[in-house]
């Protein structure tokens, strides 16, 4: 299982990436902002996901369907399906 402090780093890294590649800046807040709820979330995310799926993941600030994606597939330690 993926802890909450890796699926951030993660989040954090892809936001680099994004901004290294000139995406836009929506989406490159938006990966950073789901690193710091994600921080915060006092469960795993991996149990969130398994108590309530992907959509679970949408509750937290700033975390669409496409993102929750991403999160949850971070939390399985799976492929990234990259969210945008």
């Amino acid at each position: 299982m993926t802890t909450n402090a890796e699926i951030a780093r993660m989040l954090r890294e892809q936001a680099a990436e994004l901004a290294r590649t000139g995406e836009n800046l929506y989406r490159v807040r938006a990966f950073r902002q789901a690193a710091m709820s994600v921080l915060g979330l006092p469960e795993e995310v991996a149990v969130l996901v398994a108590a309530g799926g992907a959509r679970a993941l949408e509750r937290l600030p700033g975390v669409g369907k496409s993102l929750a994606g991403t999160i949850a597939a971070y939390a399985a330690g799976g492929p990234v399906r990259r969210a945008g």
